[in-house]
């Protein structure tokens, strides 16, 4: 009695150590989670361990002493989420980055009985490199195109044999294995995480990034519009319409002749086309007889004085010409005595 009593003090003392240390990790971690570990060989487990070292830490315990751990910390929310094959993870990670990682450490696996597809399982077009047998029938029977083809069985085209959804049964898994073919993944399923007093389930973290970030940027441009169209200021908005009333109020001082730094060259430039606008007009033969004679009287009645003044530069050039030979005349003189 002595003996049997010993060792049930012994057991239920390594247990209380065993939750005391999953309670310090669950305490000290930031993000804790449950995952499936259940279907994973070991090889393949150990292989997962090592790829996500230092940003992911696995435990595993019996699921009994895993819940009064939880019990004993704030994150007893956990608790229902663990079954058979459960383990902790814990990381500083958050928990929609930890399942992707955990999505990316995954790896192929032959199908076994019982397992459900998650896509279609398509047999390939081509030589499956096995000599010929009983599976030639099998496949035919099933619905794909087998045949032998140069000593080998020889796929005619491609073919589905199992859909999406569909329960894998004994005797598609041992087809799919003599043909290699490896439709499932193997690796640790993260049921759910804690962090900031949240639960993501994986449903929640399963999504898809891209089209999240699509959406994201969809909403943010809609509600930025709606801000502009309504005057709504915000962070985001008030440069827009700073920016529309600095184009509006520029755009009404070219108008207005307006000078300023900032207006000054579109003025000139509008002045510019303006003026050859209007030279255009007057050498256009689309001018009315009326315009063309008010044009002519106004040149006809400017060509005298115009010509009066080119008459009175011509006469003041000759003078001066004269003078200067009459100078220079003085200066040889005066030079030969």
């Amino acid at each position: 009695m002595k003996g049997r009593l010993a060792v049930k003090g012994d057991l239920a003392e390594w247990k209380t150590e065993e939750v005391d240390s999953l309670r310090d990790m669950i305490n000290n971690s930031s993000v804790v989670g449950i995952v499936d570990l259940g279907s994973i060989p070991a090889k393949q487990l150990q292989s997962i361990r090592e790829e996500l070292r230092g940003k992911v830490t696995f435990r595993m315990s019996k699921n009994k002493l895993m819940k009064i751990a939880l019990e004993k910390t704030e994150k007893e929310q956990l608790k229902d989420h663990i079954n058979a094959g459960a383990a902790f993870i814990f990381s500083n990670e958050n928990p929609f980055r930890i399942y992707k990682l955990l999505q990316k450490s995954k790896s192929p696996a032959l199908a076994k009985p019982g397992d459900v597809a998650k896509d279609d399982i398509i047999i390939t077009q081509g030589s499956t490199g096995l000599p010929p047998g009983p599976l030639v029938s099998e496949l035919q029977g099933l619905g794909i195109p087998a045949k032998i083809d140069k000593g080998s069985i020889s796929i005619e085209r491609d073919a589905v044999i199992v859909k999406k959804g569909e329960v894998i049964s004994s005797k598609i898994s041992g087809i799919l294995s003599q043909l290699k073919i490896e439709p499932m993944e193997v690796g640790a399923n993260l049921a759910a995480a804690y962090e900031d007093g949240l639960i993501f389930n994986s449903d929640v973290l399963g999504i898809d990034e891209e089209h999240t970030r699509n959406n994201i940027i969809k909403a943010f441009s809609n509600v930025l519009a709606l801000s502009f169209e309504r005057r709504i200021f915000t962070k985001h908005s008030v440069k827009l319409l700073i920016q529309q009333a600095a184009l509006k109020s520029k755009s009404l001082a070219i108008g207005a002749n307006i000078v300023s730094p900032e207006t000054i060259a579109p003025i000139m430039s509008k002045s510019v086309v303006q003026a050859l606008s209007l030279s255009r007009l007057l050498d256009s033969s689309a001018l009315d007889d009326d315009l063309r004679s008010r044009l002519s009287v106004s040149s006809s009645a400017a060509a005298p004085a115009e010509t009066k003044v080119a008459e009175n530069k011509a006469q003041e050039k000759k003078e001066n010409k004269d003078e200067d030979g009459a100078a220079g005349l003085e200066g040889l003189g005066a030079l030969f005595g």
